[in-house]
This record gives structure tokens, C-alpha cells and sequence, in this order.
């Protein structure tokens, strides 16, 4: 119960735009996926997504957005500005430690130095986490109970009985 007040205290009041930049390293979620996510939250909200170097995906984002969302993560190509131009069109800014002062730029930062003990070596189980975050800090809730199962497409024509005595 506590996790969910936290949660809901974290959900920014009055979102209509949302503009997300990808990771060029590994999105955890699709799309699609994130749309959904994000319109299970904010349900008028239009969202939109553009990619590190900043050219848009789909639809091209308004002048100015009610929240940004960046999951760059290091090393990954960026204008030297991207993070200030994108923080100045946007009401709210949510992101990663990563790049030239974010942590004094953005809204609600994801310090992955000051977590770096915690977070999983594997890269991609680490995106995951990271992700799923910065997702949170934007009052974005994640549902998610456990990792998917093992795929069983070999083992479970085996597991069948015989044609003949159907």
C-alpha cells in the first residue's frame, strides 16, 4: 500500500503531451508498449517519440510538451545542448544521470552512479531496471510481476498425446 501512495504521489497533475526520447543502446519496451503505459496513466495525453539525435518517429512533437521523458543512456550520440533545448520546451523533465549536468537540469533524474553497486552487470537486464525507474519517477506504474516464461514451442508437442488415440 505504501508503493502505490508513493507512486501516486509521483504522477504529474495535467499531462497532455508526452515526449520520449529512445535509448540507442536497448529499449526494454516497444513503442506501442510505451504508449500504453503511459496512456494507462495520463489518458488524454498525446505521446510522441523521437530518437537521440532528436528526429522525430511517427508524428512530429509540438513546440512545447507537458513532460519529457529520456532514457539516453551513456556513451550514446547527442547533440552537446539536446538536454537543455528538450528540458526548456517541457513543463516537467525525467531522465538519466548521463551527459553534461543533468542531474542540475532535469526535473527528476535517475543517478546511476550513486546506484551503480545495485544495478545488474548484464547489460540488458540493466536497461531494464533502469527504465523501468525513470519510468517510475515519471508517475508511470509498471505492473509487472516477473520476467517472462521459458518458451516451451519444442517441449510441449512432445507433451501431447498420440493422434490415433484422439
Amino acid at each position: 500500500m505504501g508503493e502505490q501512495e508513493r507512486l501516486r504521489a509521483q504522477r504529474i497533475p495535467g499531462v497532455r503531451t508526452v515526449l520520449i526520447v529512445l535509448s540507442a543502446t536497448a529499449m526494454v519496451y516497444d513503442m506501442e508498449a510505451l504508449r500504453q503505459k503511459v496512456l494507462l496513466v495520463y489518458p488524454e495525453a498525446a505521446v510522441f517519440f523521437i530518437t537521440t539525435n532528436g528526429k522525430p518517429i511517427g508524428p512530429t512533437a509540438p513546440e512545447t510538451v507537458d513532460l519529457f521523458i529520456d532514457f539516453t543512456g551513456p556513451r550514446q550520440r547527442q547533440g552537446l545542448f539536446f538536454a537543455k533545448r528538450y528540458r526548456r520546451a517541457a513543463r516537467v523533465a525525467v531522465g538519466r544521470n548521463v551527459g553534461f549536468f543533468r542531474k542540475r537540469i532535469y526535473d527528476r533524474v535517475f543517478d546511476e552512479k550513486a546506484r551503480a553497486a545495485e544495478l545488474p552487470r548484464e547489460p540488458l537486464a540493466r536497461e531494464r531496471l533502469i527504465q523501468r525507474e525513470v519510468l517510475r519517477l515519471a508517475g508511470i506504474v509498471l505492473a509487472q510481476t516477473g520476467d517472462t516464461p521459458a518458451d516451451r514451442g519444442r517441449t510441449i508437442a512432445t507433451e501431447l498425446p498420440p493422434y490415433s488415440k484422439l
